[in-house]
């Protein structure tokens, strides 16, 4: 894997999306293209995060970092969309080596590492991982193929998995072909029935209860689901995590815990083998709620 190296990093960049497939027949399903372009939204977010290790955005971030569509081309979904970035040299000097082409960069470097070590887990090998001296760079070793890649890459790849699962729903449904980013030009991030399954690992549910302090942030009425924040300290690792309702409960308690900042759940974990811990929480099976 060749590390990013840079020629013109703040020149402007337009990124190519496409997204095909029987869903498309009879006009745009509007759910379809909002999610998935929700969810490049994210995968960009995450990787302007990992680059300047934030946690979130804030509306300055927003102010001077975002996403530009120039219009929706019909017979599939299909939009140029422009990575503006402006002033964010002020706030964060090292981005003037890095711009729009890096931010791209970064994130296709993260869809490759992410391929990488799904696809070793796949086949039964757990990656390891070494640092240089210095941390700039990290090596991954999967016992049969050994990449190097640039530091940032580590997180930013942890911090898109669930984006690119979301992404690849439609396609495992077969209501979607492909979905792809980016051009001959640019390069690609491209989700197709190839490589649609590589980030699904087989899960299990435990039987223990935990009760955890957090923050409800969104929450899906009709499918019983949503994410929360698990705050500091608690028996799960602190950082966001997605949630299912489980029973014949009123879930009506769980949109009116979004007003506040802090409730108490009752939950199961269910998790998943992981490339870079022995298991990975993939959600929480919530069993009751508490204010």
């Amino acid at each position: 894997m060749s590390l990013i190296e840079l020629e013109n990093p703040n020149a402007p960049i337009s990124v190519h999306f496409k997204m095909d497939g029987p869903a498309f027949t009879d006009g745009i399903p509007i759910h379809l293209l909002t999610d998935s372009l929700s969810d490049f939204q994210s995968l960009l977010d995450k990787t302007y995060l990992g680059l300047t290790q934030r946690k979130r955005l804030s509306r300055d971030d927003r102010s001077r970092y975002y996403l530009l569509s120039k219009g929706i081309k019909h017979g599939s979904a299909e939009t140029d969309l422009g990575v503006i970035l402006t002033g964010i040299q002020t706030a964060f000097p090292f981005f003037s080596a890095l711009g729009p082409t890096g931010l791209w960069e970064y994130a296709k470097q993260s869809f490759d590492f992410l391929k990488f070590v799904y696809s070793a887990m796949k086949t039964g090998n757990q990656p390891t991982y070494t640092w240089s001296g210095d941390n700039s760079q990290f090596q991954v070793n999967t016992g049969t193929q050994t990449n190097i890649y640039n530091a940032p890459v580590f997180n930013i790849g942890q911090m898109s998995v669930n984006n690119y699962v979301s992404l690849t729903k439609p396609i495992e449904e077969k209501i979607v072909d492909y979905v792809v980013f980016g051009d001959s030009d640019l390069g690609t991030i491209k989700l197709d029935a190839s490589n649609a399954d590589v980030f699904s690992l087989p899960s299990q549910i435990e039987t223990t209860p935990l009760k955890l302090r957090c923050e409800i942030f969104d929450f899906n009425k009709f499918e019983n689901i949503g994410k929360l924040y698990v705050h500091p300290g608690e028996a799960a690792k602190e950082g966001d995590y997605r949630f299912q309702v489980i029973g014949d409960q009123n879930t009506t308690q769980y949109i009116e815990a979004m007003l506040r900042k802090q409730v108490a759940v009752n939950c199961l974990r269910e998790i998943a083998p992981n490339p870079f811990s022995p298991e990975k929480i993939v959600r929480f099976q919530v069993i009751s709620i508490e204010p």
